[in-house]
This record gives structure tokens, sequence and C-alpha cells, in this order.
């Protein structure tokens, strides 16, 4: 009995080797195929049975990701499907995804942005516009007024250009704005050049810087047109070649050569001015300056301040593309 036992479990083994190692036909592989199809079809159309409610319209993706997971990865198809259902159904709904908004506090974050203020109101802007002969008298002259007390660069030039105003009670008070102030520099000028005659030293230098300044502000707030501005510029240059030991001194002798355009000597004037205790910090807007008119663009941003442009909202554009060279 036990000798037969063993003879039946060898043939069984035998007939299932053969089997196995027996060639299926293509009929026989295209029936599996067909069969495999159809049976996840049904199991896949029977998932879609129970899709949650948000999930309907999308039954028909649904079932096609079913049925194409399965079908192509044949018997392991059920096994990955348990493991991609949740994929499968973010996938199938990304179109119904909702954005998670945060709530911003804009009185909060306006605390730390920059703000701007203009120093003397945006309407003496709209004065040099097309809008000028609507204003009236009166706040031109408020206006020149305020532009004059700012002592902007360039204020008494924008304040010249209504001497030929329509408005006379403009006109006049214009003239008399620009002859007040270019009257204090001549006042000025001359009780320097009287100092100078008697001092001598370190003294004798800070009237003659005095005086190189008082020059620079007919320049500097648009008193002097193109011509006169080469006359000062000549003038206040050989004022200050004997000075040696200012600091003050060549900051401002940089300022000249980079007005009339000698980069080089200007980036000397400022590097010896930071030599004689003047903040780096203080030379860099002139310094990115004389780069950009070298044309050595590359070093441009190492002048960039960041921390001080920033207060100014109108810089970032200039910020943002330096940063990226």
């Amino acid at each position: 009995m036990g000798v037969y036992s063993v003879e039946m479990l060898t043939t069984n083994l035998m007939d299932i080797l053969n089997r196995l190692e027996s060639r299926n036909s293509i009929e026989d592989i295209l029936i599996l195929i067909a069969v495999e199809a159809l049976l996840w079809s049904i199991f896949s159309l029977f998932l879609t049975l129970f899709l949650p409610k948000r999930y309907k319209p999308y039954k028909f993706e649904i079932f096609i990701f079913f049925l194409v997971i399965n079908i192509g990865l044949l018997f392991i198809g059920f096994i990955l499907t348990i493991i991609m259902v949740l994929f499968g159904l973010s996938w199938a709904t990304h179109r119904v995804s909702r954005p998670i908004y945060e709530a911003v506090q804009f009185e909060e974050e306006t605390e730390k942005f920059p703000m701007v203020y203009s120093k003397f109101q945006e309407g003496i802007l709209s004065m040099e516009g097309s809008n000028r002969e609507r204003i009236s008298s009166d706040e031109k002259i408020k206006s020149l007024k305020i532009l004059y007390d700012s002592n902007a660069q360039g204020n008494i030039g924008r304040i010249k250009r209504f001497l030929s105003d329509s408005s006379d009670e403009t006109r006049l008070y214009a003239f008399a704005l620009v002859s007040t102030f270019e009257k204090k520099l001549n006042d000025l000028i001359t009780e320097l050049q009287r100092k100078i005659e008697d001092a001598k030293g370190s003294r004798l230098e800070q009237y003659q810087f005095e005086l190189a300044n008082t020059y620079w502000q007919f320049i500097f707030h648009g008193v002097a047109d193109e011509q006169l501005a080469g006359f000062y510029t000549t003038k206040i240059e050989n004022i200050l070649k004997d000075i040696k030991s200012n600091a003050s001194a060549f900051m401002l002798l940089g300022k000249i050569h980079l007005f009339n355009k000698r980069y080089e000597e200007a980036e000397r004037a400022f590097l010896r001015a930071m030599e004689l205790g003047v903040p780096k910090k203080a030379t860099y807007t002139f310094l990115a300056e004389i780069k950009f008119g070298l044309k050595k663009y590359n070093e441009v941003n190492r002048f960039i301040l960041k921390d001080e442009f920033n207060i100014d909202l109108r810089l970032k554009p200039l910020i943002t593309m330096w940063e990226s060279r």
C-alpha cells in the first residue's frame, strides 16, 4: 500500500512537471487574456459602484484606470490595485481639489513694509505737466514754497521754469525765490573769501572746502545752466587741488569728477576720502554709478545697499535687476 502511494505521488508530480514544461498555444494565451480582461472589467465596474458621491462624476476615468492597471499587470494587478487605489482616486479628482487660503491681516503686513513719503507733495510733479495751466496761482505759489524749503537737488532749477509762467504772481514769486537763493550763496562766498585771506593750516583747508561746496550748490540746486556748470566745476577743482587731508573735500571732488563723467578720477577721489575716514557705505552709490559709467556692470551689484535701498520702493526694480548679475 505504501509503495503504491509513492508511485501515485511520483506519477502526479511527473504529470505536473510535464504540463509546466509544455508550451502554451497562442489560442490558450488569448483565451487567458480575454478571461482576464472580462474578470477585471467586471471587478473594476463593481468597484466603481461603491465610489463616494464626490467621485461619481469621474466614474469612467476611475474605471479605465483600474482596467488598464489590472490587465496590464495581469496576475499582480489585484495587489497593485489595493496599493494604487489612493493614488488613482487622487489623480481622477485633481480637478476638484481646493487650495488652502491663508488669511492675511493687511494692517500687520503694512507695518513691515517700507513706506516712502514725498517731501514736497506729488502736486509739484503735475505742475510740470500738461495740467500746469489749470492750477491756480495760489496752489503754484504754495508748491514753489514747499519746493524751495525742501532743499532737494535741482529744486531751484525747477522753480526757474516758472519765470515764464502765464501768471504774473507766479512769475514774480519764482523770481523772488531764485534771487533770494542766489544772493544767499553770493553773500556766503564773499564772507568765505574774506576768511580765507587770514586763515592758515587746517582752518584754511576747511574754509576752502566750504567755499568750493558753496560753488557746488549752484550746480546741485540747478541755479547754474549747462554753460555755467562747466565754469563752476573748474573753479571748484582749482580750490580743492591744494587740499590734502580733508575727507569732505575729496568727497566733493569725486562728485565734481562724476558730474563731468571723469569716472576714473572720481573713483580715485572717493577712495582717498575713504582713506581719510569717510565710511565706505557713504561712497557706495557713487561707486556704483562709476562702475556703470565704466561699463563694468558685473561690479555694480557690490555697491547696492539692500538694507538702505529697500526703504525706497522705487528702487526695488533696480535692486532686483542688479542682484541677478
